[in-house]
């Protein structure tokens, strides 16, 4: 008994010590401060100057930096984005909508139902899935899957938007083909996108074509009333330029270039 009691005592003796120096230490502090009161709050000013100019700095070489990064050409951009992880390229696509005018909210995880960000504008409800793919493109089935995400009647949304880093198969294109409810977005129009989203223009012609279905009203057929959907011509003079055909083809079979 009397060894533990010696111990502890023991212990005691070195941390009486310390104690006694924390305590000159503080009334120290205490007795400059109150002594020399303006001098300290001159030195803290000059150290919330200091910091608030570095929050600038910072802001001011992260637009630098992020513009030498706009500035760059579609395919380094497009690398930039295949280099993230998945869950990084989600972060990145809810903050490209949401400068797109759109509020989000990343919900992709194990059991994300084929649903990687939420997006809400004018009250409406948008799916997006991320396919951050290098080299495997998005196939019918990847279509299909997020159609029946959009869809579902627990909770529907207005529309889906389908980004891939790679590309679409054809069979992929026409699963989707005169759906409104979907669009798909490749590495090219991604990429355009983007660089819309934060502030570097794009020449007219790809801004009106590629980021109509999201800044614009539904456009409709003036012969059937049906919905206009963009479309690339595959053949004839027109190959590989984009127009607006009916949603009723091959029953209605209206037009209207870009």
């Amino acid at each position: 008994m009397a060894k533990k009691y010696w111990r502890r005592r023991r212990h005691s003796n070195k941390s009486d010590p310390l104690a006694a120096l924390f305590l000159l230490t503080v009334l120290g502090l205490g007795f400059y401060v109150f002594k020399y009161t303006e001098q300290v709050i001159g030195l803290i000013l000059i150290i919330l100057s200091l910091f608030i100019a570095g929050i600038l700095v910072h802001y001011i070489l992260k637009k630098q930096k992020q513009k030498a990064f706009l500035d760059q050409d579609d395919e380094r951009i497009l690398f930039a984005l295949k280099c993230m992880t998945p869950p990084q390229f989600e972060q990145e696509m809810a903050r490209m909508f949401s400068a797109l005018g759109f509020r989000t909210e990343v919900v992709g995880g194990a059991n994300d139902g084929g649903i990687d960000v939420k997006a809400y504008k004018d009250g409406k409800t948008y799916f997006v899935q991320c396919k951050k793919f290098i080299i495997r493109v998005a196939t019918p089935h990847d279509v299909r899957d997020f159609l029946g995400a959009i869809t579902n009647v627990k909770d529907p949304a207005e529309k889906g938007y389908l980004v891939t880093t790679n590309k679409f198969t054809l069979m992929a294109e026409k699963a989707a083909e005169g759906n409104p409810r979907i669009e798909l977005i490749d590495g090219n129009q991604l990429t355009r996108y983007y660089k819309k989203a934060f502030g570097k223009d794009v020449p007219d012609a790809e801004s009106k074509s590629e980021m109509i279905s999201i800044n614009q009203d539904k456009k409709t057929c003036p012969q059937c009333q049906g919905i206009l959907v963009l479309k690339i011509a595959q053949k004839g003079d027109h190959a590989g330029k984009q127009f607006w055909g009916c949603s009723n083809y091959p029953n209605c079979r209206y037009l209207k270039n870009i």
